[in-house]
């Protein structure tokens, strides 16, 4: 099959599986990364004739619980509950397929393994034109603002790609900065995970500073998220996406699930039944802890 046909193909499996953004960057070195000792720095160091590395993106602005704003509700992210906190994998494993069967090899990203993604998958977005990095240092695109779950392969097809990158338009915005209740974004497009109260959610370390500021949340922040001029028209009214759609049928039964009261009686065996599809990887002991905290927070 020829290149430009292997190419309308995986455009076509990508729709069939859900995927909302497609895109396809040259698997060269990312001189730029900071970590350059790194094996995810360059892809020729996970394959070694890699041409193309394909990008796509799962829109998860639509993931959202009316009743986050309830002090007596546990509060979680869109990422949370997307079940993509291992990189989009089950919706390109088709593709991989593909190009296997084409007499390609195809290596999925997958963080959830030992080392954790094998490219750093903001970064290729970027290469691939799907959008740039904002001041938050989250993926931003025009249409989908944060809210897109991202997913990789790197492959040795040669395949046409993206030579043009987006614009970062953050210009002089600093609304995420001036909102992180810990000042995790001190310095432009870096993240202090330390400092961050998403991760500090997902550890046993839990600093006093972080308890005052955590409120009803109970795995995740998304506050710089929700200050981002680029989210605001998601945050009004997500786009209606296949998953967006599939997620409303959901809502009443995750909203009576994610009660505090609810919550504070669920044991570990109950955790791992209901949670574990999530893919989080997160300890019972972790979210029991803030389950407790987020109860404190209503009685003071």
């Amino acid at each position: 099959m020829g290149k430009n046909n292997i190419q309308e193909n995986i455009r076509k499996l990508a729709e069939y599986q859900g995927i909302d953004v497609l895109g396809f960057a040259d698997a060269s070195e990312f001189k730029d990364y900071l970590l350059k000792n790194s094996k995810r720095r360059d892809p020729k160091l996970s394959l070694s004739d890699a041409k193309t590395i394909i990008i796509v993106g799962v829109y998860i602005g639509g993931l959202v619980l009316p009743s986050w704003a309830k002090s007596n509700f546990g509060r979680t992210s869109r990422l949370f509950l997307s079940g993509f906190f291992n990189d989009v994998i089950k919706q390109i494993e088709p593709i991989s397929t593909l190009l296997k069967n084409e007499g390609y090899t195809a290596l999925i990203c997958d963080d959830s393994k030992s080392g954790g993604s094998i490219i750093p998958l903001k970064r290729a977005a970027i290469r691939a034109g799907i959008g740039w990095q904002g001041k938050h240092s989250l993926l931003i695109s025009r249409q989908y603002g944060t809210f897109l779950a991202l997913g990789g392969i790197i492959t040795n097809a040669n395949l046409d790609h993206n030579d043009q990158e987006e614009t970062n338009l953050c210009k002089n915005c600093k609304k995420c900065q001036e909102a992180c209740p810990l000042k995790a974004l001190g310095n432009d497009y870096i993240l202090n995970k330390d400092r961050c109260l998403s991760y500090i959610l997902q550890n046993e370390n839990l600093p006093e500073e972080a308890k005052t500021v955590s409120e009803n949340r109970i795995m995740d922040c998304e506050i710089c998220q929700q200050v981002c001029p680029w989210n605001a028209k998601h945050i009004n009214q997500p786009l209606n996406t296949r998953m967006t759609l599939a997620f409303q049928k959901k809502i009443a039964a995750w909203e009576d699930f994610f009660t505090l009261t609810k919550l504070v009686k669920l044991t570990e065996h109950d955790y791992k039944k209901t949670l574990t599809h999530l893919n989080t990887g997160i300890p019972y002991s972790i979210f029991y802890r803030n389950i407790l905290m987020a109860m404190e927070h209503i009685q003071n």
